[in-house]
């Protein structure tokens, strides 16, 4: 139990912030310039991501059974983490085929 309490509040402490300031427009420093629509996509992939982390620990929390929701528990996490995956790749694939040309 304790490991679930703290990994949500490790995701949330990490996956929360950096979700709201992208979707604000920021980006850091050291990543280089990239237009609006790709900060944006990134802020919904962490939401995305934080969805798809907490799943299994919240199910477990919630006191769900074993064999109970298995196909939830066991595709509901990492479908949403490839979707995420998914999102900042065609993101930004598309954002360096706009700047090439």
């Amino acid at each position: 139990m304790m490991f679930q309490v703290v990994w949500i509040v490790l995701c949330t402490a990490s996956l929360v912030p950096i979700g709201i300031a992208s979707l604000r427009g920021w980006t850091p420093r050291w990543v280089r310039g990239c237009s609006a629509r790709v900060t944006r996509a990134r802020g919904i992939a962490a939401f995305t991501l934080y969805a798809g982390s907490l799943t299994p620990a919240v199910l477990s929390l919630a006191g769900v059974p074993g064999d109970e929701l298995v196909p939830l528990r066991i595709t509901a996490g990492p479908l949403l983490i490839l979707a995420a995956t998914i999102l900042v790749l065609w993101a930004s694939v598309t954002e360096r085929r706009d700047t090439s040309r």
